[in-house]
């Protein structure tokens, strides 16, 4: 399934694979997907038109979408939208039963790694964008140059529209493209695009590691709200692991408040505290810092999200979670004790499913009675700070059905061979 804007990059990559599938009479046809965000007014309806003709023209089914409600506001509304197609397109591509296209090529990846530099990202930042994520979306152009392939484009007489935004100097991202890597090009006498990119590569694999390693130490903590400072005696791993403990906590640290811990807890002092926002803190307690959230800080930034019955969502910019019909024969036993898959009795669940983050006096209906969800949730040793990390899964009535992550927090109910399976992984 094929993202496809209308641009120059998505076009050719529909004649790209339109004409794999004429050369390969075994392979799986092609779908276009286009959402059409209506933020341009009459520019935004003329790229879906495009986009669904150009694809009819190659002989491609195309599904046009646009957004329920209007996106963001304008302070967050280039991450609105990218957020909504991405679920858009995720949707189709269940649908379809097929993993997404999308046509950023090399040198996107070299604007996003020099995007993020100036944001002051770390090396999982300027990783960037993988070839294969996690959620089925691929990447097939990102070892390739825009030259070649509007080269390539040129050739073929590939049609394409334009999006005059993408040329406004006012955008940081086309001040990049247009000026920054073209004059560090010249300047340093090297394609900076080939070599930023590169490094987006090298620090992918280095990350992975690293963060293999920093994982496997925080899950031997005898509590996820307590950090050992004997752990952070290494100067050169010691923000990352705070990083990645107040991460796990439901915090977004900076850069500035990572350092603070570190230099609190390596002090040599008892006490001392760092105040992070809303409301939380990183308190020293003799030999171990402590991470406290404030309910301010406890609460959740984001709101329900429809879950398709069968498809997947993003929710809480951390979740993908899944539904399906399981098939005929399915044994309901065979997922174990993983706290990341479930099956539930489809006749207890009362349609459209959708996500949610937790609210006060939230309960759940268990085989025995019901129990309010905080007391599962302490029952389960989920700590108050890591709770506005959770994601509830929720029917037409608003009643819990399970809480991925959390060993127990599911519905009690009769399960029966076929019923709804639901499995959730953190991205």
């Amino acid at each position: 399934m094929l993202a496809l804007s209308g641009g120059p990059d998505s076009a050719t990559l529909l004649a790209l694979l339109v004409a794999i599938r004429g050369r390969d009479s075994g392979s799986a046809p092609v779908v276009a997907a286009h959402l059409n965000h209506r933020l341009r007014g009459a520019a935004s309806d003329r790229d879906a038109l495009f986009a669904a003709a150009t694809a009819r023209a190659s002989g491609v089914a195309c599904v046009v979408g646009e957004p329920a409600d209007p996106i963001g506001t304008a302070g967050n509304l280039e991450a609105g939208a990218r957020e909504e197609r991405y679920t858009f397109l995720c949707r189709v591509a269940q649908a379809v039963g097929a993993r997404t296209c999308v046509a950023h090529t090399r040198d996107d990846q070299a604007e996003t790694v020099l995007l993020r530099l100036a944001r002051g990202a770390g090396a999982r930042g300027l990783a960037a964008m993988a070839a294969r994520r996690d959620d089925g979306v691929v990447r097939p152009l990102l070892d390739v140059s825009r030259e070649d392939l509007r080269r390539y484009a040129g050739l073929r007489a590939v049609a394409s529209v334009v999006d005059v935004t993408n040329e406004d100097a006012r955008r940081l991202r086309s001040r990049v493209r247009h000026e920054v890597l073209p004059g560090l090009s010249l300047a340093l006498g090297v394609d900076a695009t080939e070599r930023l990119a590169r490094l987006a590569d090298e620090l992918r694999v280095e990350s992975t590691l690293a963060e293999i390693g920093v994982a496997s130490l925080l899950d031997a903590l005898a509590s996820p709200t307590r950090l050992p400072v004997a752990l952070l005696a290494s100067d050169d791993a010691s923000g990352r692991v705070v990083h990645s403990w107040l991460v796990r906590a439901g915090l977004r640290p900076t850069r500035a408040q990572v350092q603070a811990v570190v230099a609190v807890a390596r002090s040599g002092r008892p006490g001392g505290r760092v105040d992070l926002a809303g409301g939380a803190r990183v308190e020293r307690r003799y030999g171990e810092v402590v991470v406290t959230t404030s309910a301010r800080a406890a609460r959740p930034d984001w709101g329900a999200v429809e879950l398709p019955v069968p498809g997947g969502v993003r929710a809480g910019g951390r979740w993908w979670i899944e539904s399906r019909i399981e098939p005929e024969g399915f044994d309901p036993a065979g997922g174990g004790d993983d706290p990341f898959r479930v099956v539930l009795s489809s006749g207890d669940a009362r349609l459209p499913l959708r996500v949610r983050p937790p609210r006060p006096g939230d309960r759940m209906r268990l085989s025995r009675g019901g129990r309010k969800l905080s007391d599962l949730l302490v029952d389960a040793k989920v700590p108050r700070s890591a709770r506005s990390g959770l994601a509830l899964v929720v029917d037409a009535e608003d009643a819990v059905l399970w809480v991925p992550g959390v060993p127990g927090a599911v519905r009690g109910g009769r399960r029966a061979r076929g019923d709804l399976g639901l499995v959730a992984r953190l991205d």
